[in-house]
């Protein structure tokens, strides 16, 4: 596990100084700031990534920018800092080049492998385009996307968006999020900084600020999506638990039991969810996600007072997010718990419920059995048997799906509250 640092390279500031040590010094120079960071450590660069490589001790830097961005003064800061002469003739082949460079250049520049050396051994220089139309922007996530090559298991990266293009920072910035998200390397975006250049002449230095919210306002957003299309809600319990434990572990518990299928006690969970309904919390985010998600939850299944009400609704769920086995399931257990219900059986024992299965098969049966349900359980019950038990059927999978939203919707006129 390594400590990786990605950071953005603009064209800089423009340097009016007469006096600068740099041969036929341009205005394309970057100029040097004090970075002061939130533990009141200050350092002196030119590149905010220097010095962010030293706050956090970095393993790797990957340098992100266009072929106009300022390589030749990467490539001359690093050198200078490490004692090393600068060789003028490369650092001038280097500035003609990018200086000229245009969106349309090719996404090359002279002399890559020595910047990156003149950097460190591990450094990696990325070289993508303006992004100024979607051409340019596709191409941009192909090659960010490919960053993902240059990390290891479980690296820590720390991201600095100081530089570039306001566009690219944001763009790339969301695709590592989502390389976080799905990478099998478990790559952990630990930081995200911004130098404040533009006030460092109000403050006489650069305030170098966390980002960290953008991640956490991430991780809600991914975990609102979970929690309100599969009533996952194990990522939000996560970010609640340090501030209320009690929301976390209902919000568990309510999650453990829907993936389990436990019908019987997630009505009773459900229920439970109106302990937290009114919770108040420290920041915005939890109240906008959690409280709305949870009356949801509560409006459509809180106030069904019959176990088989409960079930057919919990299907009906189930079918519209697309969790058809579930839903299946949910179905034949609501016909066989309304079924012992409007004959006034006891719901609860094993033995009864297996008398009333026996009831929905035969069509003479001294059970009360309305409608359509012995037609509906049975034929229902040997595609929810060939799907909990991985058996090949010669029914096709969308018949299966339109046989199931069919007879959702037939049973809604038979089991009501």
């Amino acid at each position: 596990m390594a400590k990786v640092l990605i950071s953005f390279l603009g064209t800089g500031s423009l340097n009016k100084d007469s006096n600068s040590q740099i041969p036929n010094s341009n205005d394309r120079q970057y100029r040097t700031a004090k970075y002061h960071f939130s533990n009141n450590e200050e350092s002196e660069h030119t590149f905010v990534a220097a010095a962010l490589a030293e706050h956090n001790n970095i393993d790797k830097i990957i340098l992100i920018g266009t072929v106009h961005s300022m390589w030749e003064e990467v490539y001359r800061y690093f050198t200078e800092k490490k004692g090393k002469t600068l060789d003028e003739e490369i650092y001038f082949q280097i500035l003609e080049h990018c200086e000229t460079a245009t969106h349309k250049s090719e996404l090359t520049i002279p002399h890559k492998e020595l910047i990156e050396q003149s950097i460190n051994s591990k450094a990696k220089i990325v070289l993508i385009k303006y992004g100024i139309n979607d051409e340019e922007t596709q191409e941009n996530i192909n090659t960010v996307l490919g960053i993902e090559r240059e990390l290891n298991e479980r690296d820590e990266v720390i991201v600095d968006i100081t530089h570039s293009f306001r566009s690219l920072p944001i763009l790339i910035m969301n695709l590592l999020i989502y390389l976080q998200t799905v990478s099998k390397k478990n790559i952990n975006i630990s930081h995200v900084y911004y130098g404040m250049l533009e006030v460092s002449r109000e403050l006489k230095y650069a305030p170098v600020t966390e980002l960290g919210s953008l991640l956490d306002i991430s991780k809600w957003i991914t975990g609102a999506y979970a929690f309100e299309n599969f009533g996952n809600a194990y990522q939000i319990a996560n970010l609640i638990e340090t501030e209320n434990r009690n929301v976390s572990e209902r919000l568990r518990r309510f999650s453990n039991l829907l993936n389990l299928n436990h019908l019987g006690l997630l009505k009773n969970e459900i229920s439970n969810l109106k302990a937290i309904r009114n919770t108040k919390y420290r920041t915005l985010i939890p109240s906008l996600i959690i409280t709305p998600i949870v009356n949801r939850f509560i409006a459509q299944f809180g106030n069904i007072q019959s176990l088989s009400l409960f079930q057919f609704r919990l299907a009906q769920w189930q079918f519209e997010h697309h969790n058809y086995t579930a839903a299946y399931i949910s179905v034949i257990e609501s016909i066989i718990t309304y079924t012992c219900e409007i004959n006034n059986k006891d719901l609860q024992k094993f033995e009864i419920r297996e008398e009333a299965k026996s009831a929905l098969r035969q069509p003479n049966s001294t059970w009360r059995i309305e409608g359509e349900l012995t037609k509906i359980f049975c034929e229902t019950n040997r595609i929810r048997n060939s799907l909990a038990h991985s058996i090949e059927t010669d029914t096709n999978h969308n018949k299966m799906i339109q046989k199931l939203k069919e007879n959702l919707s037939t049973l809604s006129n038979i089991i009501k509250q």
